[in-house]
């Protein structure tokens, strides 16, 4: 393979303003349509920052390559992306002759250069395009020049010419009989043309010569052109040859003719200077030393092999180390490489003359004591009677940088800079490593934000990811030194603790967390209280792999929330069985609902007083083919433990919807349809779209509707609740508040919300004897009500008893056996066509 420094790494560009060339010769290159970019690309389709091309050692240490990737070293990547021959890509080490596309109509050739045939076999095919501009050619002409090539492998072009001329004259000898036939095909040529007689008298200059050698006819044999070309002419008769001469600043190639036959010497001129130039500074060794030397980017530094003294240094490596040429100059190689001796004596002792040793990464101390990454190869070799070694530096420090970078953006989350679930999970297999190894527990803790959904529904988004940002900075001021805080996901975090003394320590850190957030986050002009949730899983107990641990410290999590959130809670075998079960049952629901094994009863609701149906309840019932009827007060619980519980609802609301306005279509009296409401439902921000949409559908009048919920519902999400119960009542809907009674009752919901209904709980009703107590009960919520203008139904009347004590005090409306079970579609039908008929 040829060396490093033959090679030549090259870019041909095309877009819309033209064909160019870009030698690739720094380690990093930016490339886009922003004017401060490394290469500037001409292309509306093209991002600002589009990619990045760094410069590369491959795994066997040999040729430097270039890899390209999507974006700018900060990771943010292009709009349109890269295309490497026809595949989209992210990163790609370029290979000679790879097309990467920009745009549409922007794109790049890669070519690698490493001997002459490679040069000309580019410049053929560049040739052949019809948009490659005159320059380009020139820039290809520049490489071949820098190859180690001998003068002869690098003769110019115009020889060839030349020769091709003196073909012409030889041919055209036989045909010119005149100096008029001379002039008639010459007086064009751009190259002087001049014949004179064996006496030296001009005898024919076409245009060119007049007009670059205008003082030719006065000086004659004095001039360079004629000197020396009429002596001794006998003996040229009838030969030709070639000469180099020297006008002032310029150089030109003479070719001779001696025309016997017309006692005329012919002459023929080319211009050579720019050639003879280039050919002056590669054939002088001081100069060549300076022009692939010094000019280099890559740190050249020459060692002697026996004392390991520097002996010469070019530019870039005193450049990169901060010292000058004076300054380096026998110092010795272990006072500049930041290693110890012993290795630096083993690399050495590797290189011959024959086997180069090829450093793939190493470390150089820069004159003001910082250290410096590099790589490159030593060579061991001969310079001026000494043996050498000859250390070829090249500085990755941005490579490293941009490798860090990326490393970096793998692990971390980009929103908190916080160890990503990776990073956890790496971390989480080193401690659960340690943990077992010496014998001491460790633990996991799941962090979730309550009511952090609702947060980035009402402020947005922007405020969403600053409390996100915040939040993980308090949990990460709450740790100790050796812990690591993590984003999971959304708004939940992990924690792990490698090493704890007991469980007490995870319980000293969750009361932390509560007491730092205690604090409101101020962001902007919103001042959020923030509350969490914690679920712990300790090792050994709670399981010793990794997934296991994550999964029940996960488990204790939904515990906590379950429990009424911002405490924590510690997993127990229990909570997994559970887990299990609602598993079992949310898919056995899921194929209740594709195979329609739901169907609702309806239980009526009576006024006392007139014997009339004021309302049904719907109410929903599941049964499985294997199973059975399965009660509801077993499904439903872990169903709105669930997503599931949303779709279930949905279906109630609208086949209750459905069957109301049937009822109506038959021509029975209008009553009112109740639907319960789950706490998941509530906390939709939508439920008032949703309940619009199905009530449009189904035609049913939105006052014949009264959706039913709990006071619980209410506490856990008051904020959400508000604004919803605000928009169905903004509908026409009826609201009622379910099971009044049981939970703090306070006159506060009544007075913010518009209930149009209390159910009294059936608890008051079961086992009423008509005590003093029990009368002053529901003799309060009876005043309640009516202070309120709200109707109020008393559920679970199941006895004659029951109904006159309630009758005497005057409760009008009731629910319950005493007047009719929950009745399937048909017999609730003839239920509410006897009650028309007044036949209850």
């Amino acid at each position: 393979m040829s060396n490093a420094s033959e090679v030549r790494h090259v870019l041909i560009i095309s877009d819309s303003k033209s064909r160019r060339i870009v030698p690739l010769t720094e380690s990093t290159y930016s490339i886009g349509r922003d004017p401060n970019t490394n290469i500037l690309l001409y292309d509306r389709q093209v991002s600002r920052h589009h990619a990045t091309i760094l410069q590369v050692t491959n795994d066997q240490g040999e040729q430097p390559l270039y890899r390209i990737i999507d974006g700018d070293l900060q990771g943010k990547r292009s709009t349109n992306g890269i295309t490497i021959n026809g595949k989209n890509c992210l990163s790609h080490d370029l290979k000679s002759g790879d097309e990467i596309r920009f745009g549409s109509k922007c794109y790049a050739n890669y070519h690698i250069i490493i001997n002459s045939e490679d040069l000309d076999s580019l410049k053929e095919e560049e040739c052949q395009s019809d948009t490659l501009v005159k320059s380009d050619s020139l820039d290809l002409s520049l490489f071949k020049t820098s190859m180690n090539q001998t003068d002869e492998e690098i003769k110019p072009d115009f020889l060839e010419i030349g020769q091709k001329n003196s073909n012409k004259i030889a041919l055209e000898e036989n045909y010119l009989e005149s100096p008029d036939d001379l002039a008639s095909l010459t007086q064009g040529n751009p190259n002087p043309i001049i014949e004179i007689n064996f006496e030296g008298e001009i005898t024919y200059l076409n245009i060119s010569a007049r007009v670059k050698f205008p003082t030719l006819q006065q000086d004659l044999s004095k001039h360079p052109i004629l000197e020396g070309l009429i002596v001794g002419s006998s003996t040229q008769k009838g030969t030709s040859f070639v000469r180099e001469i020297q006008i002032e600043h310029a150089f030109f190639e003479q070719h001779i003719h001696y025309l016997e036959d017309k006692k005329a010497i012919r002459l023929y001129l080319f211009d050579i200077t720019k050639y003879k130039t280039r050919e002056a500074k590669l054939t002088t060794g001081k100069d060549r030393y300076r022009l692939f030397v010094e000019q280099a980017t890559e740190g050249i530094l020459l060692v002697n092999c026996e004392t390991q003294y520097i002996i010469e240094a070019n530019q870039a490596y005193c450049h990169l180390l901060g010292y000058t040429t004076a300054e380096i100059i026998g110092l010795s190689l272990h006072q500049l490489i930041a290693i110890d001796k012993a290795i630096i004596d083993q690399e050495l002792s590797c290189v011959t003359s024959e086997t180069p040793y090829f450093i793939k990464e190493s470390i150089h101390r820069h004159k003001d004591g910082s250290l410096i990454s590099v790589s490159g190869k030593i060579n061991r070799t001969t310079y001026q009677g000494q043996e050498i070694f000859c250390l070829v530096i090249r500085d990755i420090r941005d490579r490293k940088q941009a490798e860090e970078q990326l490393q970096y953006q793998a692990l971390h989350d980009p929103l908190t800079n916080l160890p990503n679930r990776e990073s956890f999970n790496q971390k989480l297999v080193l401690a659960l490593d340690h943990a077992q190894r010496y014998q001491h527990l460790m633990a996991v803790m799941f962090v979730d934000i309550d009511s952090f959904t609702n947060i980035n529904n009402t402020l947005g988004p922007s405020i969403g990811d600053r409390l996100l940002d915040s939040f993980g900075k308090r949990l990460s001021s709450c740790v100790r030194t050796g812990d690591t805080v993590a984003r999971w996901g959304s708004d939940e975090f992990v924690l792990l603790l490698p090493q704890i003394k007991n469980t007490e320590d995870t319980v000293k850190l969750a009361q932390r967390i509560f007491d730092n957030l205690q604090v409101p986050f101020i962001l902007d002009d919103h001042r959020l209280p923030v509350k969490c949730s914690i679920g712990i899983a300790v090792y050994p107990q709670d399981g010793e792999a990794g997934e296991t641990l994550l999964k029940n410290a996960g488990t204790a999590l939904g515990r906590t929330k379950e429990q009424g959130r911002n405490h924590y809670q510690f997993y127990n075998p229990n909570l997994s069985s559970e887990a299990a079960l609602l598993l079992r049952l949310e898919s056995l629901l899921h194929q209740g609902l594709e195979k329609k094994q739901f169907f609702l009863h309806y239980q009526p609701q009576i006024n006392l007083k007139t014997k009339k149906v004021v309302g049904m309840e719907a109410l929903l019932r599941w049964e499985h083919p294997s199973l059975g009827i399965i009660n509801p007060q077993k499904f439903i619980p872990l169903a709105e433990k669930t997503d599931l519980i949303l779709h279930l609802g949905k279906w109630v609301l609208q086949t209750a919807c459905e069957q109301n306005i049937s009822w109506q279509k038959d021509g029975l009296p209008p009553i009112s349809i109740g639907v319960n409401l789950s706490a998941r439902e509530v906390q939709q921000p939508n439920l008032a779209e949703v309940v619009a949409r199905v009530l449009n559908d189904t035609g049913l009048d939105p006052q014949w509707l009264e959706l039913e919920l709990t006071e619980m519902s209410l506490r856990q999400h008051l904020t959400q609740a508000r604004k919803s119960l605000r928009d169905l009542k903004n509908l026409g809907v009826r609201i009622a508040l379910d099971d009044f009674g049981t939970g703090f009752s306070s006159l506060g919901y009544l007075q913010q919300f518009s209930f149009r209904t209390l159910k009294l709980h059936q608890a008051f009703i079961r086992d009423l004897r008509g005590t003093s107590e029990e009368l002053g009960i529901i003799s309060a919520a009876l005043a309640i009500s009516k202070g309120f203008n709200m109707r109020i139904v008393a559920e679970g009347v199941e006895t004659e008893e029951q109904l006159k004590i309630l009758s005497n005090l005057n409760c009008e409306e009731i629910q319950g056996y005493c007047f009719s079970r929950p009745l399937p579609v048909k017999e609730a039908t003839v239920f509410l066509q006897n009650a028309a008929r007044g036949s209850l």
